[in-house]
């Protein structure tokens, strides 16, 4: 008894999907925060927000990583003591292309936390491509843009938070202050997953195209 060729055709289809899904690098990987006095450690991720409407506190040491785009990426990063949620969308890296990147500051109920004093640092292959240092958002939100990328290879970001307050009046500055969020920007699909899925699309048409002659000659 032969195999219906819809069968077969939804098998290697559902291989494919498989293969290349497992293929795609995660969006943001390794991430760390690290505070004064603190040995900075790998923090636990997770998909799920744990900062509800009605205010409770934020979980600390958690990350939540957004649905997946192709355009950008938006991850939230907590201070050490979970009070300050730092939400940051970057856009997908591309080569000869510059990036994008927006940060709001956020406390415990959501709201935009103002007064934001911090220093950013943005890398990729060791090469700075943006650097601000003692930047002030009076609003909670900041907007910047690196310099043109070279590749679309991993982007690593580096923001370190001051303080909040008026921007002349430091002393008198809350914490958070010291508090380093590092993570990293990987494209959403890589070139060698694009590879694999077009190999793969290549190869179910070879294989219909056999099955279709194959069973012309059984007739």
């Amino acid at each position: 008894m032969t195999v219906p060729q819809k069968t077969i055709l939804f098998i290697l289809a559902i291989i494919v999907i498989g293969v290349t899904s497992t293929t795609i690098p995660p969006v943001f990987s390794e991430v760390k925060i690290s505070a004064p006095m603190i040995t900075a450690g790998l923090v636990e991720t997770s998909s799920e927000t744990n900062t509800q409407a009605d205010g409770n506190e934020i979980k600390s040491g958690t990350i939540i990583i957004e649905s997946p785009s192709t355009k950008e990426t938006t991850v939230h990063g907590l201070s050490s003591d979970g009070q300050v949620r730092v939400e940051i969308t970057a856009s997908n890296p591309i080569a000869n292309e510059i990036m994008s990147v927006d940060i709001k500051f956020r406390d415990s109920s959501g709201s935009l936390k103002k007064f934001a004093n911090y220093d950013i640092l943005v890398t990729q292959n060791n090469k700075e491509v943006l650097s601000a240092s003692n930047v002030h958002d009076e609003d909670g939100n900041g907007m910047h843009t690196t310099s043109t990328l070279e590749s679309e290879g991993q982007v690593d970001f580096k923001i370190t938070l001051l303080g909040f307050g008026l921007k002349d009046d430091q002393v008198n500055w809350t914490d958070p202050k010291g508090d380093v969020l590092m993570f990293n920007v990987v494209p959403e699909f890589g070139s060698i997953s694009m590879m694999i899925l077009i190999v793969s699309t290549i190869s179910i048409i070879i294989i219909t195209a056999k099955i279709k002659d194959i069973t012309i000659l059984r007739k």
